[in-house]
């Protein structure tokens, strides 16, 4: 294989990803809010250290959902999991980082 088809492989393999994972987002944002609901409640979040590891918990469990319900065909040890595992952590900071946060603050900040 020549280096022109590796570098169409590639970009063929983060393109399929990409799509994929498109095609599903709203999912991504539905159990994002799902969680922070039902389960994540401001009655609760407190035992959490900071609104980072609230953001980490929600996140992993909405990621975790997303795997068993949208990619459980995909091997959970291979490259295009493990891509599709950063794009829904970069986009689930990018879009709920800060509001979740804030939401952790303004339950939490007297509470200690």
């Amino acid at each position: 294989m020549n280096l022109q088809d590796t570098i169409r492989k590639v970009l063929k393999e983060e393109i399929k990803s990409s799509l994929k994972l498109r095609r599903v987002l709203s999912m991504l944002d539905y159990e994002v809010e799902y969680r922070l609901s039902t389960i994540y409640r401001p009655d609760n979040i407190c035992r959490y250290e900071s609104g980072e590891e609230l953001l980490d918990v929600v996140g992993e469990a909405a990621i975790e959902s997303m795997y068993y319900n949208y990619f459980g065909n995909m091997d959970d040890n291979s490259k295009e999991w493990e891509r599709t595992y950063y794009d829904m952590v970069h986009y689930i900071d990018m879009k709920y980082g800060e509001r979740i946060k804030d939401y952790y603050n303004n339950n939490c900040e007297n509470k200690v």
